[in-house]
């Protein structure tokens, strides 16, 4: 390859090709885990790929993607347009007008790709694929569980195993610390970070107390449950963390396969959600798989939803399988339907003039058809 060419190659750093056989795999799978939604009654909806920056990032779930979304400008309206990042903010506005006229609960599902600045830890990919559902208008334990309970189904349908659920109550946070200065806030969010009871101890305000036990708590479904129930919290607290415990109770209930970590504290990565939230991770993966939770839509709905990240399913050389691929010397679209509907591949040899179990050899075929029959090449 001439240095000429290897220019012409060259992109953007954080973008990259997906080549055959991801590329196969990822369409394959995509379509798997929206008809694990769509046999659930979430209806499929496509968003487009750029928006007038000040639609897209404007109440809701907009509000906080400005610093991960790139601008354009538009030739025709001269107006600044954003290149989405999150499906979820579109999701909002569609809820919010095109859709406000339907019965809620409103159940959406969605697939495509996002742009953004610049990556994360474990994936500096800028371009990735989400696929998700969200579940609009209604608010209660059962509505928060559908939506985990209907994801963790969708990842097992791709063959996703050992999967661990870790589930949140982010804006606790808010309503421990909001009178505090933003210093005093900003130390004390540094400790439950790092789990430095420590530190926290230091510090006397208001809802201490419930903080460093809420710390406390964090777990294994089991032990975490139990220390929680045995909290005695008053008010708007208890009530918040006896709504947790119902929502945890029935996913356990209903899919007693999984882990379920415990951590009412954690708040990384839910940036607008207003509710519970969750986090899905499997052991033969690294990082967060999926990542869901409830927050208010652009005209201030109730919604919660749950977007798979696929990326990190794909990155995964194990999960790439494919059909066999047989070498039909001539072209017979009649033979080959037979041998496809054999579960192969095909590929023509569109060449007579050359070896044939060369030319097999070379476009990576397992099998040649010889006489109306499927050899196995030899190599």
């Amino acid at each position: 390859m001439t240095g000429s060419q290897i220019q012409k190659g060259l992109l953007p750093a954080g973008l990259s090709d997906v080549l055959y056989p991801k590329a196969q795999f990822q369409a394959k799978k995509i379509e798997n885990l929206l008809d694990v939604f769509s046999n659930y009654g979430y209806q499929r909806v496509k968003p487009p790929l750029v928006e007038y920056e000040e639609t897209l990032l404007s109440d809701g779930p907009g509000t906080v993607l400005k610093d991960s979304t790139f601008r354009i400008m538009d030739p025709l309206s001269q107006k600044m347009m954003a290149l989405r990042s999150d499906v979820t903010a579109q999701i909002s506005r569609i809820a919010s007008t095109r859709l406000s006229h339907l019965a809620r609960p409103l159940r959406l599902s969605y697939s495509g790709d996002v742009l953004r600045v610049k990556g994360d830890s474990f994936n500096t990919e800028r371009q990735k694929t989400q696929v998700g559902a969200e579940l609009i208008g209604l608010e209660n334990e059962f509505c928060d569980s559908e939506i985990i309970l209907i994801c963790l189904k969708a990842l097992k349908s791709i063959d996703i195993k050992n999967i661990t659920i870790d589930m949140n109550l982010p804006f606790l946070r808010e309503c421990f610390f909001k009178n505090l200065s933003p210093s005093i806030k900003e130390e004390i969010n540094r400790a439950v970070d790092l789990r430095d009871t420590k530190t926290l101890k230091k510090f006397k305000f208001k809802h201490s107390k419930i903080v460093q036990d809420l710390m406390e708590a964090a777990g294994d479904y089991s032990f975490a449950s139990n220390f929680l129930r045995k909290l005695k919290l008053e008010g708007f607290f208890n009530d918040v963390i006896d709504y947790y415990l119902r929502v945890i109770d029935i996913v356990n209930k209903n899919d007693s396969s999984i882990k379920i970590s415990i951590d009412p504290l954690e708040n990384r990565g839910f940036n607008y959600h207003t509710g519970l939230t969750f986090t899905i991770f499997s052991e033969n993966l690294k990082g967060e798989i999926a990542k869901g939770g409830r927050y208010k839509t652009l005209n201030g709905e109730t919604a919660i939803g749950c977007t798979i990240y696929t990326e990190k399913i794909y990155s995964n050389p194990k999960f790439i399988r494919d059909k066999s691929l047989v070498y039909v010397p001539f072209l017979n679209i009649n033979e080959a339907d037979q041998i496809i509907s054999k579960g192969y591949r095909v590929v023509f040899g569109n060449n007579l003039n050359v070896d044939i179990k060369k030319d097999a050899f070379n476009l990576k075929c397992q099998f040649i058809w010889e006489n109306k029959t499927i050899v196995k090449l030899e190599t």
